[in-house]
This record gives C-alpha cells, sequence and structure tokens, in this order.
C-alpha cells in the first residue's frame, strides 16, 4: 500500500522460517566480500531457492509472479522489444500498450530500480516490473527471439561440470537433424570458451561475474573450482 513501509526481504525471510539468523549472518559476510543483491547471495550459498525468492520478492513489492517460459510473450512485443535489452538486463516483455508505450517484463531482480530506470531509458518504454526465475526468462528469451527447441534448451543449459567437448558433440548432432541459423553463434561462442588462455585473468574474472550475474553458477561451485590446483 502506498505510504506503507516494505519490509526488508530478509526480514520476510527470517518471519517465515526459511532462513535462520546466521544463514542470514553468512550471507552478508559473503555480500560484504563480493557484492550483489542479498537474496542471490542467500540463493547462491543454498539457504533458500530461486523460486522462492521470486515468490517473496513479488509479495514484497506488489507485482505479479508470472512464467514467462509458459506464457510466450506476443509477437509484437517480441518485435518492439530488441533482444540485446532483453539478455543485458535478463528481461522478456509479457505484457503492454505500444500505442501509450507501457511495458511490463519479467524480471529475475524485480528490486532492482535503477536497472528498471536504465531499462526505460534506453528502451524508450514505462517499464512496469513482474516477477520471474531468471531460468524460465532465460528460455522464454531463447524461444521468442531465437526459435530454440525445449531440447536445444537443454543441451545448451548442461550441468557446468559436463565435459564441453560432450556438450559440442551433442550440438553437432542436433545440428544435423534440426536447421537453426543460430547454432553458428554459438559454436563460435563455445569455440573462444576453449581458447581462453590460463594467464588472461582479466578475462576469466570477467567471465565468472557474468556466469554468477546469469544464474550459471553459485558462489560456491565457483570458489571450488578457483581453489583447484
Amino acid at each position: 500500500m502506498p505510504g506503507q513501509t516494505r519490509m526488508p526481504l530478509e526480514e520476510l525471510l527470517l518471519r517465515h522460517g526459511a532462513i535462520s539468523e546466521e544463514h542470514l549472518d553468512r550471507a552478508r559476510e559473503e555480500q560484504k566480500k563480493f557484492g550483489g543483491d542479498l537474496g542471490r547471495v542467500l540463493v547462491d550459498l543454498g539457504y533458500v531457492s530461486e523460486d522462492l525468492l521470486i515468490r517473496v520478492q513479488a509479495h514484497q513489492l506488489g507485482i505479479p509472479l508470472v512464467n514467462p517460459e509458459q506464457q510466450p510473450p506476443p509477437i509484437e512485443l517480441v518485435q518492439a522489444f530488441p533482444v540485446h535489452l532483453c539478455e543485458r538486463f535478463g528481461v522478456i516483455p509479457v505484457e503492454g500498450n505500444l500505442d501509450t508505450k507501457v511495458l511490463r517484463v519479467a524480471s529475475s531482480t524485480p528490486g532492482n530500480l535503477e536497472a528498471q530506470a536504465s531499462l526505460a531509458q534506453l528502451s524508450g518504454f514505462r517499464i512496469e516490473l513482474a516477477a520471474a526465475t531468471s531460468k524460465s526468462i532465460e528460455r522464454a528469451i531463447r524461444k521468442a527471439y531465437y526459435g530454440d527447441s525445449t531440447e536445444k534448451v537443454r543441451v545448451l543449459e548442461a550441468e557446468p561440470a559436463e565435459d564441453l567437448a560432450d556438450v559440442r558433440a551433442r550440438i553437432d548432432e542436433l545440428e544435423k537433424t534440426q536447421s537453426n541459423p543460430q547454432f553458428a553463434a554459438l559454436l563460435a561462442r563455445v569455440e573462444r570458451l576453449e581458447q581462453i588462455g590460463e594467464g588472461d585473468r582479466k578475462a576469466l574474472k570477467v567471465l565468472s561475474d557474468i556466469l554468477l550475474q546469469a544464474g550459471l553458477i553459485t558462489r560456491e561451485e565457483l570458489r571450488e573450482r578457483l581453489l583447484k590446483p
């Protein structure tokens, strides 16, 4: 309600028994070291699921909870809203009015008001938010903008521990039976990853940040990998 003080996310999680004080203290320590949103840190540490986090944020902010993968955006919104903004901000349009330039987008970080303002400035739309998990948004982007099938999405979301050569082999096999112009770009990305030198620490740092922000790896997994000889 307008004028009502909004309860912090961590307080909501504590009140409903989703986390303990010990969990919250550990998450705050991690946030001090690595930065980032506190809710996302709790997810990375495995204390709450992303699904629960998104549900709590939707309730906290008073915005709709959506699943864009199951309810694809209208084609006119896909055509009007560029994919590079979707990928940059981790959002996808779910409804809107092109005449009045009002657009609702699904976001996995709906509490980030700075990102919302930047998105509005760059897109030319008045942006309203809905809450959705990062995975559902990523899959919806692939389907809406690239026409990826369910099987292609599953292959591209292979577990980080899976051998890169196996992933490439599976993609190559799919390419033989399913024609898609995006395969060339996808394979080029894989090839670039294979060529990253061990001494290029800056590039690895940037890549690590991208993986964390995209939810493709947790902080714990990243720390374990960096500590391996």
